[in-house]
């Protein structure tokens, strides 16, 4: 949720795609918009949202990646590990 707010209200794209693929041992969500990007100062900074994000991905056991996407814009890709249920 808090990724696709950043884009609507940080990133001047005109389109966003959400992508989840499930894995045997992990769950990927990605938000990828073409948008204007991260400027390294947005990174620096540190906005809640994307350190919320980060923290949130920490406390699972998860990943959090913030980066450039395919063409331009940002890409955001959260992966959480799947742990087998117990027996």
């Amino acid at each position: 949720k808090e990724s696709v707010n950043n884009v609507v209200k940080h990133a001047k794209a005109t389109a966003v795609k959400v992508r989840v693929r499930l894995e045997s041992n992990r769950f990927i969500l990605e938000i990828e918009d073409d948008g204007r990007g991260v400027a390294e100062a947005d990174k620096a900074k540190g906005r809640n949202g994307l350190r919320n994000m980060s923290k949130r991905m920490e406390d699972v056991g998860g990943e959090f990646l913030l980066g450039p996407g395919a063409e331009r814009g940002t890409l955001i890709r959260l992966t959480v590990p799947i742990r087998p249920p117990a027996a």
